[in-house]
């Protein structure tokens, strides 16, 4: 039996918590997970609530996304 993982992690401290770099690590490995099985943009192209919510967000219909590399 293979007592390695099939996936790897970032391991979390046994304190509970964890640095903002290690998060950062573990965020971007699953962002490049979820790619692997589900389009990268999941964003609606429309919704009923577009008018509301390009009003609130300056013409656009939600707040700009930031990509993992430049948190």
């Amino acid at each position: 039996m293979n007592s390695k993982p099939e996936t790897l992690c970032v391991p979390i401290p046994i304190e509970g918590s964890i640095s903002w770099e290690d998060w950062l690590k573990g965020r971007r490995f699953r962002r490049e997970a979820g790619n692997r099985v589900a389009p990268a943009i999941i964003r609606r192209a429309s919704s009923s609530k577009d008018k509301r919510l390009r009003k609130l967000f300056n013409g656009e219909r939600g707040l700009p996304f930031t990509p993992t590399e430049k948190l």
